[in-house]
């Protein structure tokens, strides 16, 4: 497939259309947002390259995103907000051709130089380029785990992005109507996907940086009558006890996912939306299958809370127990596998990675473990590996054990409930450290961490966190 046969050469069929309304109020058409794309892209040679994309939910990152996908390029985004320490290292490990990033990203980077300034953002060169293949459907490079800093990326292929949009598109039914706002972060799979599908379907997309957490967020969803909304399981705890005033005016539906939510929460949200004809649609994806792999039809939100619902448009489950046979039978916990267009090319660590073939085949073992009740609805049980969610920031406990260990600090982890780790560290004086080293690698604000009891466990002291 192209890298032009996703939305991309499609922009321009929109026209005056309303593409992105900014925090100022500032509207940019359909049409001047492909000449911004097309005028950045020009700077770029035609030949395919690596370039680190350091986003967020502002005109530069669009602009950028879309000419260097519309240059062929392979894009490896990440949060602006990444560490210096980590980026430092990832550039060492892909050695990436180009940096596209902020002004005012206060790094030296050593051996590259700015070609060209666009608005707020600039262009970096690296001036010791090496010379490495790039597989030719590898579109993106997504992060496994926030922004941990992780040298392991999803290679996202344009089928594999062009064929969740679409799916996305035709079962939230997103039309031109639709107007909505960047709830998530643009590093987010889940929030790249909301801009891909609203792109694709010649929405609107009001730009912020803002949280939910802010009142500012909450003026701009009721001034630009924002009509849809997508949240993590925080984001619906915010909604319920600041948001219902400003959001319930225009909004027609709004979508959930990155983890596990509340059932006393959904509940109560789903009494909300009801009372204001507002639909409800969990979600369950992952970076892996470019975003999602089913959804709930917000017809069964009551009936079925807890469900991941069913497979989108194109995608299919299957159950498999621990020998790796299919299991038939109803109510029967096994691993969920997905089967779809969707699924990733497979994992990258380093620059030698990047050409790399289909290792999936468009089959993906989800690692979580799942059942089907008699009605075709998955639930979700438990995972087989130690990934947690918290606030939707996906992470890796083991890896961030081995973070610990490199820094001296012997402590372990632990996954507790939703949007919660156990901390163990036998050494009271450092859990001070331990938990602003937990909010620096994770990007998790060191103040929604909250202290419990005092735990006495085999004569050793443990302490233990929630976040």
């Amino acid at each position: 497939m192209s890298h032009n046969d996703i939305y991309l050469k499609d922009l321009k069929k929109f026209k005056n259309k309303k593409a992105l309304i900014l925090e100022n109020g500032q509207t940019i058409t359909y049409n001047q947002l492909d000449k911004e794309a097309e005028v950045l892209s020009k700077k770029l040679p035609t030949r395919k390259k690596l370039i680190f994309l350091l986003g967020e939910n502002n005109f530069e990152t669009i602009v950028g995103y879309l000419a260097f996908v519309k240059k062929g390029f392979t894009v490896a985004i990440l949060d602006t907000k990444i560490n210096n320490f980590f980026l430092k290292n990832l550039i060492k490990l892909y050695k990436p051709s180009f940096i596209f990033c902020s002004k005012s990203k206060k790094i030296i980077f050593k051996r590259f130089k700015i070609i060209t300034k666009y608005k707020s953002y600039v262009l970096n060169q690296n001036l010791n380029e090496k010379e490495y293949k790039i597989n030719k459907d590898l579109m993106l490079l997504m992060s496994t785990s926030g922004t941990t800093g992780s040298p392991k990326f999803v290679r996202q292929s344009y089928a594999s992005i062009a064929a969740n949009t679409k799916s996305i598109v035709k079962y939230l039914k997103i039309d031109k109507k639709d107007v909505t706002i960047t709830s998530l972060p643009f590093s987010y799979v889940y929030g790249l996907s909301v801009i891909n599908s609203h792109l694709y379907s010649g929405s609107t997309i009001v730009l912020t940086n803002r949280s939910t957490i802010e009142k500012e967020f909450w003026n701009m969803v009721k001034e630009f009558k924002v009509n849809n909304f997508s949240g993590v399981p925080y984001s619906y705890s915010i909604i319920e006890r600041i948001g219902k005033k400003n959001l319930l005016n225009k909004l027609k539906y709004s979508t959930q996912a990155g983890g596990k939510m509340n059932h006393e929460l959904i509940s109560r949200i789903i009494n909300i939306y009801k009372k204001n004809k507002i639909k409800f649609i969990q979600m369950y994806g992952s970076a892996e299958a470019t975003s999602r792999m089913s959804y709930l039809n917000w017809r069964y939100a009551a009936k079925k809370i807890g469900s991941i619902g069913k497979p989108i448009p194109g995608g299919k489950f299957i159950l498999k127990d621990s020998r790796g046979k299919i299991i038939k039978k109803i109510n029967k916990k096994g691993e969920l596998v997905y089967k779809g267009k969707n699924v990733c090319l497979g994992y990258a660590k380093n620059v030698n990675d990047l050409n790399l073939p289909d290792t999936n085949n468009g089959i993906l073992y989800t690692g979580d473990l799942a059942y089907k009740d008699k009605e075709g609805f998955y639930f979700i049980v438990g995972r087989k590996n130690r990934y947690t969610k918290v606030y939707g920031i996906r992470v890796d406990m083991s890896e961030l054990e081995g973070l610990f260990l490199k820094k001296g600090f012997d402590v372990v982890l632990k996954e507790g409930k939703e949007n919660k780790i156990a901390v163990y560290n036998n050494n009271s004086e450092k859990i001070k450290k331990t938990i602003e080293i937990i909010a620096h690698l994770t990007g998790i604000n060191v103040n929604v961490f909250q202290s419990k009891k005092l735990l006495k466990k085999h004569l050793t002291r443990n302490f233990k966190y929630k976040v």
